[in-house]
Protein backbone atom coordinates (compact mmCIF):
# COMPACT_ATOMS: atom_id res chain seq x y z
CA UNK A 1 0.00 0.00 0.00
CA UNK A 2 1.55 3.33 -0.67
CA UNK A 3 2.02 5.74 2.14
CA UNK A 4 2.80 9.64 1.35
CA UNK A 5 5.70 11.05 2.68
CA UNK A 6 5.26 14.14 4.43
CA UNK A 7 8.16 15.68 3.67
CA UNK A 8 8.06 15.52 0.02
CA UNK A 9 4.32 16.54 0.31
CA UNK A 10 3.46 20.47 -1.12
CA UNK A 11 1.07 22.18 0.17
CA UNK A 12 -1.79 23.92 -1.84
CA UNK A 13 -0.27 27.51 -0.16
CA UNK A 14 3.32 26.61 -1.64
CA UNK A 15 2.44 25.78 -4.64
CA UNK A 16 0.79 29.02 -5.07
CA UNK A 17 3.84 30.95 -3.63
CA UNK A 18 6.46 28.86 -5.92
CA UNK A 19 3.99 30.01 -8.82
CA UNK A 20 4.16 33.79 -7.33
CA UNK A 21 7.95 33.50 -7.32
CA UNK A 22 8.39 32.15 -10.91
CA UNK A 23 5.89 34.93 -12.22
CA UNK A 24 8.24 37.75 -10.05
CA UNK A 25 11.08 36.48 -12.03
CA UNK A 26 9.69 37.07 -15.00
CA UNK A 27 8.25 40.35 -14.70
CA UNK A 28 11.77 40.81 -13.53
CA UNK A 29 13.38 39.79 -17.00
CA UNK A 30 10.46 41.82 -18.72
CA UNK A 31 12.04 44.72 -16.72
CA UNK A 32 15.59 44.00 -17.81
CA UNK A 33 14.38 43.58 -21.33
CA UNK A 34 12.72 47.11 -21.83
CA UNK A 35 15.61 48.45 -19.72
CA UNK A 36 17.97 47.18 -22.35
CA UNK A 37 16.03 47.62 -25.35
CA UNK A 38 15.69 51.52 -24.14
CA UNK A 39 13.47 54.38 -25.72
CA UNK A 40 13.81 57.83 -27.87
CA UNK A 41 14.31 61.14 -26.11
CA UNK A 42 14.46 63.69 -28.18
CA UNK A 43 15.19 62.50 -31.31
CA UNK A 44 18.32 60.25 -29.64
CA UNK A 45 17.62 56.55 -29.07
CA UNK A 46 18.97 55.35 -25.55
CA UNK A 47 19.95 52.20 -25.00
CA UNK A 48 20.33 50.26 -21.65
CA UNK A 49 22.77 48.04 -21.99
CA UNK A 50 25.67 48.18 -18.73
CA UNK A 51 28.22 50.29 -21.14
CA UNK A 52 25.50 52.13 -22.57
CA UNK A 53 24.38 53.79 -19.21
CA UNK A 54 27.83 54.29 -17.38
CA UNK A 55 28.94 56.23 -20.78
CA UNK A 56 25.82 58.26 -20.81
CA UNK A 57 26.47 58.53 -16.89
CA UNK A 58 29.78 60.02 -17.15
CA UNK A 59 28.91 62.48 -20.09
CA UNK A 60 26.37 63.74 -17.82
CA UNK A 61 28.61 64.21 -15.30
CA UNK A 62 31.06 65.94 -17.64
CA UNK A 63 28.85 68.07 -18.86
CA UNK A 64 27.55 69.21 -15.11
CA UNK A 65 31.36 70.14 -14.88
CA UNK A 66 31.08 72.01 -17.86
CA UNK A 67 27.92 73.87 -16.77
CA UNK A 68 29.37 74.52 -13.82
CA UNK A 69 32.21 76.39 -15.40
CA UNK A 70 29.50 78.59 -17.47
CA UNK A 71 30.07 76.22 -20.47
CA UNK A 72 26.82 75.62 -22.52
CA UNK A 73 27.87 75.25 -25.37
CA UNK A 74 30.71 73.14 -26.38
CA UNK A 75 29.61 70.41 -28.11
CA UNK A 76 29.79 66.73 -26.87
CA UNK A 77 29.68 63.52 -29.69
CA UNK A 78 26.98 60.91 -28.15
CA UNK A 79 26.46 58.03 -30.54
CA UNK A 80 22.96 56.70 -30.35
CA UNK A 81 21.35 52.72 -30.09
CA UNK A 82 21.02 53.32 -34.05
CA UNK A 83 24.67 54.23 -34.17
CA UNK A 84 23.51 57.76 -34.70
CA UNK A 85 25.87 60.25 -34.02
CA UNK A 86 24.35 63.31 -32.27
CA UNK A 87 26.26 66.91 -31.34
CA UNK A 88 24.74 67.49 -28.01
CA UNK A 89 25.50 70.71 -25.72
CA UNK A 90 26.06 70.27 -21.54
CA UNK A 91 22.34 70.76 -20.92
CA UNK A 92 21.13 68.60 -23.51
CA UNK A 93 23.56 65.49 -22.54
CA UNK A 94 22.52 66.21 -19.13
CA UNK A 95 19.09 66.39 -20.28
CA UNK A 96 19.23 62.97 -21.92
CA UNK A 97 20.72 61.28 -19.06
CA UNK A 98 17.72 62.18 -16.68
CA UNK A 99 15.39 61.71 -19.04
CA UNK A 100 16.48 58.01 -19.77
CA UNK A 101 17.26 57.88 -15.32
CA UNK A 102 13.37 58.53 -15.13
CA UNK A 103 12.65 56.32 -17.71
CA UNK A 104 14.40 53.33 -15.72
CA UNK A 105 12.75 54.69 -12.44
CA UNK A 106 9.27 54.39 -14.29
CA UNK A 107 10.38 50.73 -15.55
CA UNK A 108 11.09 50.00 -11.93
CA UNK A 109 8.12 51.42 -10.38
CA UNK A 110 5.98 49.58 -12.94
CA UNK A 111 7.67 46.15 -12.12
CA UNK A 112 6.77 46.86 -8.24
CA UNK A 113 2.83 47.45 -9.23
CA UNK A 114 3.08 44.66 -11.38
CA UNK A 115 4.56 42.64 -8.64
CA UNK A 116 1.75 43.57 -5.97
CA UNK A 117 -1.41 43.01 -8.32
CA UNK A 118 -3.66 39.81 -6.87
CA UNK A 119 -4.22 38.13 -9.22
CA UNK A 120 -1.01 38.34 -11.19
CA UNK A 121 -1.28 39.24 -14.82
CA UNK A 122 -1.07 36.15 -17.35
CA UNK A 123 1.00 38.04 -19.96
CA UNK A 124 3.28 40.56 -17.63
CA UNK A 125 4.75 41.71 -21.22
CA UNK A 126 1.39 43.35 -22.10
CA UNK A 127 2.45 46.91 -23.18
CA UNK A 128 -0.41 48.26 -21.25
CA UNK A 129 1.72 47.16 -18.30
CA UNK A 130 4.50 49.24 -18.72
CA UNK A 131 5.43 53.06 -19.57
CA UNK A 132 5.04 54.03 -23.04
CA UNK A 133 7.89 53.54 -25.21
Amino acid sequence: MWKPDPSIIITAEQKAEQQRAAKHAEINVERSRRIVAGKVFDGVYVTGRDQDARNLTNLALGAQLRISQGDTTTRTTYRDGNNVDHELTPPQLLSLWQQSADYVSALYEASWVIKAMDPLPADVADDGLWPGR
